[in-house]
């Protein structure tokens, strides 16, 4: 190609045409404007996220405030319901502990009208007491305590009940004469059914003591019965083999066979108290039961339950004093009386600590 030729072309060829920017601020989008436009988006996404969330945490807030109520109603009313269910177990074990008291006071009333009227068939009339004949010419075990008429309850039972038996037991005509075994069953202390099967002696004397509630452990309980029991025995067979039977300390001394007196004194375990309340006689039943039934107690180190030993089947199935324990109490150093009776009886403590220290 010659140079004249490339030069006409270049000459011929139109010039190309310019592309001229628009200046109008429609169609201006700068980065600037792009990235302001994009903060702003975020913002508004951000507030209305956190206003939804807001709502979302008070809703929440409320769910958890109306479900802690709910709970607090429901345990306020579960409470209110057990707090009126144990008032109504109290007040059930309340009327149950009265009613069943009741029964033993009415047991114990009824035992004294049926020994009183019926006396198992004898002369309700009581008999010549060899005490009134020549305390002189009968044996010790032989002449028993001279009494005065019965002046509380259990002296009613206890003093018609040995003499009905007494009667039945010197009586050739009476045809039933009730067995005495060697030791007191004490089943009566946990037995209050009418039809149980014990020796009566052992149950009227259990009847008696439980119907004393101060009377309130083991240990006391089985005491008192083994006193009460083991003299009665005596004052119905008054033969040397059931006077020999009572701890020395249990048996009369001449004050109580010669001074009318009421039959509980018989029943104290300490000899000069006896003679004290013989002697000094200003002293009533319900202001001394008052004080020493809730106030004496057996010095017993061991286990309370020790003190009784049930037999087998083949031995008769009863409920037996402890040998050991039995020993124990036989020991008049054993005994004592507490707080209680000594601010009442100051005078009667001093005997009782008196004849303790002389055991030791």
């Amino acid at each position: 190609m010659n140079p004249a030729s490339s030069s006409h072309n270049v000459d011929n060829n139109p010039p190309a045409p310019q592309t001229v920017s628009s200046t109008s601020p429609s169609d201006t989008t700068s980065p600037g404007t792009l990235s302001s436009k994009g903060r702003l988006l975020d913002a508004e996404d951000l507030a209305r996220k956190r206003a939804r969330d807001r709502k979302s945490q008070r809703a929440m807030r409320e769910r958890a405030k109306w479900s802690m109520q709910c709970l607090t109603d429901q345990v306020t009313a579960l409470t209110q319901a057990l707090q009126n269910e144990t008032r109504e177990k109290e007040d059930l074990m309340s009327r149950f502990l009265a009613v069943s008291e009741e029964l033993d006071h009415l047991r114990v009333q009824k035992a004294a009208l049926q020994l009183r009227l019926l006396g198992n068939g004898t002369s309700t009339s009581k008999p010549e007491s060899p005490v009134g004949t020549s305390p002189a010419a009968l044996a010790p075990h032989e002449a028993i305590p001279l009494n005065t008429a019965p002046t509380t309850m259990s002296d009613q039972i206890l003093q018609t009940f040995a003499e009905a038996r007494w009667e039945a037991y010197t009586s050739p005509s009476q045809a039933r004469v009730e067995a005495y075994p060697e030791k007191p069953d004490l089943s009566a202390l946990f037995d209050g059914r009418p039809n149980r099967i014990i020796d009566e002696t052992s149950g009227v004397v259990g009847d008696i003591v439980r119907s004393y509630k101060e009377i309130d452990t083991l240990p006391k309980q089985v005491a008192v019965h083994y006193v009460m029991s083991t003299l009665m025995k005596w004052q119905v067979l008054r033969n040397k083999a059931s006077y020999d039977q009572m701890p020395e300390w249990l048996r009369p001394l001449e004050c109580q066979m010669q001074v009318a007196h009421p039959s509980w004194m018989d029943r104290i375990p300490w000899p000069n108290v006896r003679q004290y309340l013989i002697e000094c006689p200003g002293i009533a039943f319900d202001d001394f039961a008052g004080a020493y039934s809730t106030s004496f107690f057996i010095r017993w180190d061991y286990d309370p339950n020790h003190v009784i030993i049930t037999t087998s089947a083949a031995e008769g199935g009863g409920i037996l004093i402890n040998p050991i324990y039995e020993e124990h109490i036989r020991q008049l150093k054993n005994w004592t009386v507490g707080d209680v009776f000594r601010r009442r009886f100051p005078e009667l403590s001093t005997l009782v600590d008196v004849y303790s220290q002389s055991e030791q």
